[in-house]
């Protein structure tokens, strides 16, 4: 899946590793612009480039997987309640998408996260036994960093028209995290530790060297703190996470998504010409990623000689598969054989599953071995986000010292100057008492 030829040893590997490079970006982007995109995501492209720059990286990123799965998650009856702070950073009013947009795609997620999705029944008999519910709810932050009541929503005014998945193709920087920061035209981000951060923008169109290769719809960052998290495990040795996997920046950790793909009820959804993908699942689909789930058919690409049938997303119930789904539900496609470890001798693709490129009507699960890599994930890499009820309690302490007296008026909101009496304090958070002086 990726060289063994490290990048900068001398000016002219650099330059052949380059090339590798752009020749990659363009035979990949040009399969995928084939299909007709829903939930095209930059995690195999990420993936990619560095399997191709970093001889490490490859084993490094399996043996750290295949410890998640072997740990296991501590309890899956506890229902973990994680917090959501959605920025929304706009040009066109279009893209400045209304407060019930975002409570609807916070709906679907519950619904998916919790297997209530009506569309549950779907789920094709031999994939029954693995379906789960992850028992992960999710809810608009009702509390900000600061200690502040808040609608988990924020508003940034953009001058910037679009913002790009990058803009050298030479390059390994993904520029669309300028999206995550005020001094680029974003917003910045609220405590990664303890929120979980959407950004919600108008991604720009793949356009490399003049050709249009379609949509990208979001992307989301694995937890950095891998290493960390992985010393509280009692083996005599663990993995060597490569922290370098993506960024170190803990300000860039969440998800972005295009603002065509958000909610499943977007009055700006068609914008993009894709009505198939109005069902709020790329968010799905995307913090599956940020929770650690890799795609469902280990991210290999025929055309660049993968065999995708030995390339494994590593977890036990979800099918081998050669490819993607191609944004097809196609519930007849095989493409490997030898699934024989559920109730059929030959298990078929899994198309319905929310980690492959599948439209939105056909997705209808997490498998209970995806379910226990993204609660490993919380509870020994993401531990901040989990609380145990779907709402952040105020903290008076942090409300009172953070708030400055403005004025102390009397009850005819004249200036109190008296050493006894009534009177009101108010406060520049918005904070007015009244109190009683007797001495």
């Amino acid at each position: 899946m990726g060289s063994n030829v490290r990048a900068g040893s001398s000016p002219a590997l650099g330059t052949q590793i380059k090339t590798s490079v752009l020749m990659r970006v363009l035979a990949c982007f040009f399969i995928l612009f084939s299909f007709s995109f829903s939930q095209e995501c930059l995690y195999d492209y990420i993936v990619k480039e560095k399997c191709l720059n970093d001889i490490h990286y490859l084993e490094s990123y399996q043996s750290s997987y295949e410890t998640f799965i072997n740990r296991g998650a501590n309890n899956f009856s506890e229902t973990y309640f994680i917090p959501v702070v959605f920025h929304i950073v706009w040009n066109q009013e279009s893209q400045n998408l209304p407060d019930y947009v975002i409570d609807s795609q916070i709906d679907v997620l519950n619904e998916d996260y919790r297997r209530l999705n009506e569309n549950a029944i779907e789920t094709r008999d031999e994939f029954l036994e693995f379906a789960g519910d992850a028992n992960i709810e999710f809810f608009l932050a009702n509390v900000d960093p600061e200690g502040n009541p808040t609608n988990g929503i924020v508003r940034t005014y953009t001058d910037r028209e679009e913002f790009l998945m990058f803009e050298d193709i030479l390059s390994n920087e993904i520029t669309l995290d300028e999206v995550k920061f005020s001094i680029s035209g974003g917003s910045d981000a609220w405590d990664t530790n303890k929120y979980l951060n959407i950004w919600v923008c108008n991604i720009g169109a793949l356009d490399i060297l003049g050709l249009d290769l379609g949509q990208v719809y979001g992307y989301a960052y694995p937890p950095i703190n891998i290493d960390e998290a992985l010393s509280t495990i009692e083996d005599t040795t663990v993995p060597d996470w490569p922290v370098d996997m993506l960024s170190d920046d803990q300000n860039v950790q969440g998800v972005v998504l295009h603002y065509t793909a958000v909610g499943r009820n977007n009055p700006s959804a068609d914008e993009d010409g894709m009505s198939e993908n109005n069902l709020g699942r790329a968010a799905v689909h995307e913090v599956g990623h940020y929770l650690g789930l890799r795609h469902i058919w280990g991210d290999a690409i025929a055309f660049f000689g993968d065999d995708g049938c030995s390339v494994d997303d590593g977890i036990w119930d979800t099918p081998n598969a050669s490819d993607q789904a191609g944004y097809v539900c196609d519930f007849n496609k095989n493409t490997c054989a030898g699934d024989n470890f559920g109730s059929l001798d030959d298990l078929p693709d899994m198309v319905e599953n929310y980690m492959d490129y599948s439209p939105g009507a056909c997705q209808n699960l997490f498998t209970n071995g995806q379910i226990n890599i993204m609660r490993t994930v919380l509870e020994i890499s993401r531990t901040g986000l989990i609380n145990s009820e779907p709402n952040l309690k105020i903290d008076n302490n942090i409300s009172l010292n953070s708030s400055v007296l403005l004025n102390r008026i009397d009850i005819m909101g004249r200036p109190f100057l008296a050493n006894k009496g009534i009177f009101i304090e108010v406060y520049n958070n918005g904070q007015v008492k009244k109190k009683i002086n007797i001495k």
